[in-house]
């Protein structure tokens, strides 16, 4: 027992994500893409039992529980409502239209959103994979931001399925994904390690993004709008990266 404890401690990340991908990739072939989001919460409770005991579950249980975020639960949503707000002013600038501004989601889009939303990858990118990414890098100057660049590396992987079958553009998975790990990182660190305020932001995201502000526009102008919100997301990440001074809110 404790050899086969110490080989999967050794290979606690590779085999994380094996599962993580494996979970959530088994309905893309059905589902034009979709992908199961609790993919990386089941592989993080599958890895952290097969590599700890009770306590290394307690431990990852309190990071799930901590609700004591008080107002970053707003911050987050706020900074994804600023660069939205930016890009659609930028295309109104550059001549676009929109045919159907502010729409307002129906009730069924809600209810999916809250039951099969990225906000449920959140218990295992971040509660997981980057706390234990952040373990590993700790003793560096750059260890917290190592850490955030290959979680974010592994979230744009983890999208593939996504690309490939016209779901998400390209770019979202390849620059995206990172600007959308580096706030995540830092909002996690500021809010005092609380999952459930990366949870509501990742909602946030879906909600106001996907299922909101892209509805706006049709055609080119929603192709553009979708390259404008992505850039404007990856500068609201530059910044947060250069004001924290490339740690990310990480306090030891």
């Amino acid at each position: 027992m404790n050899t086969k404890r110490t080989f999967f401690q050794t290979y606690e990340l590779p085999l994380f994500l094996l599962l993580a991908y494996a979970l959530s990739w088994w309905s893309a072939s059905f589902a034009n893409g979709g992908l199961i989001p609790h993919g990386p919460a089941l592989a993080a409770v599958i890895v952290i039992g097969l590599t700890s005991d009770r306590a290394g579950l307690r431990e990852y249980w309190k990071r799930l529980t901590n609700f004591r975020a008080g107002w970053w639960y707003f911050a987050g949503p706020a900074i994804i409502a600023a660069y939205l707000l930016a890009a659609f002013v930028a295309n109104l600038l550059l001549g676009a239209k929109a045919v159907n501004p502010f729409p307002f989601p129906a009730a069924g889009t809600l209810i999916m959103l809250l039951l099969m939303g990225g906000q449920w990858e959140e218990p295992g990118w971040t509660g997981y994979a980057l706390v234990k990414l952040q373990e590993r890098f700790a003793p560096h100057s750059y260890g917290t931001l190592a850490a955030a660049l290959l979680t974010g590396f592994f979230r744009s992987i983890w999208h593939l399925p996504l690309v490939l079958s016209g779901g998400i553009a390209w770019y979202d998975a390849a620059f995206f994904s990172f600007a959308f790990q580096f706030i995540i990182a830092w909002l996690y660190h500021k809010s005092g390690k609380s999952v459930p305020a990366v949870m509501v932001f990742h909602f946030a995201s879906n909600l106001l993004t996907g299922s909101m502000m892209l509805q706006a526009f049709t055609g080119g102008a929603r192709e553009m709008y979708y390259i404008l919100f992505v850039v404007f997301a990856c500068l609201a990440a530059l910044m947060i990266t250069w004001q924290s001074k490339f740690k990310l809110g990480y306090a030891p």
